[in-house]
């Protein structure tokens, strides 16, 4: 019998996770709390596309930064408008193999795989570079502060631009779990709130796992206990879910 495994995305983020757990008898079974939406500002397009050429002017290289594997489609998509094909060009740093290969998919130049953490990759990169660097980082409205200030604190400048933003599907949107759940896979601090939330305030009586310890400390102060995989990677999720 198959082991049913609610996850807090959409059918399409769930994909790859279903293929690699496809051999183990797990069933995914997405439950999408957020929906993408994208955002396209002029004045931040200006701002990053400026600050780029002139860094280039200068004689330097600067970086385009993912932080999460939603962002390469919308960025490629508004470049045009905006004059923003060089900066599509530019050598691409990403969190994790997913963010890369989803960066790779958009026809962007990933440079760097860093690990599957904001923390992970700002150290590779400030080791990697010996001098102050710019970095172009699309990203969402409600994205995570790690990775920009953590290179902010190494003396890199970081140019936001932000490119989508994910909103609450309403409740009655969203499938009501009938089958029996073997485990909840919470996949940021937003949408553990709004799992919770959706279910009335009584999360499911199975094993959570959390995407990271700052979705498991959040998972916390609803009092949900999470496993977190070894690694901070869709693969390391995958094997998590075959032991179950």
């Amino acid at each position: 019998m198959s082991r049913r495994v609610l996850v807090t995305r959409t059918a399409e983020d769930c994909r790859q996770l279903q293929e690699l757990v496809a051999d183990c008898d797990v069933l995914i079974e997405p439950f999408p709390v957020l929906r993408f939406e994208p955002v396209e500002r002029a004045t931040e397009w200006r701002r990053a596309v400026d600050a780029a050429a002139a860094d280039c002017e200068r004689g330097q290289t600067p970086w385009l930064l993912l932080a999460s594997p939603r962002a390469p489609h919308p960025l490629c998509e508004q470049a045009p408008r905006h004059g923003g094909e060089p900066i599509l060009g530019l050598p691409a740093a990403a969190v994790g193999q997913t963010t890369a290969r989803a960066a790779v998919e958009a026809g962007l130049q990933v440079a760097v795989t860093g690990p599957g953490t904001g923390a992970g990759l700002a150290k590779e990169l400030t080791a990697r570079l010996t001098e102050p660097g710019l970095f172009v980082f699309p990203c969402g409205i409600d994205h995570r502060d790690e990775l920009p200030d953590a290179l902010r604190v190494a003396g890199h400048t970081v140019i936001e631009l932000q490119v989508y933003r994910m909103d609450r599907l309403p409740p009655a949107a969203l499938p009501v779990p009938v089958e029996e759940i073997s485990a909840v896979v919470l996949t940021s601090p937003r949408s553990t709130r709004y799992y919770v939330e959706n279910l009335g305030g009584r999360p499911l009586d199975c094993l959570h796992i959390a995407l990271g310890p700052t979705t498991a400390e959040a998972a916390r102060e609803y009092g949900i206990q999470c496993r977190i995989p070894a690694r901070p990677e869709m693969e390391a999720l995958a094997e998590e879910l075959c032991t179950i």
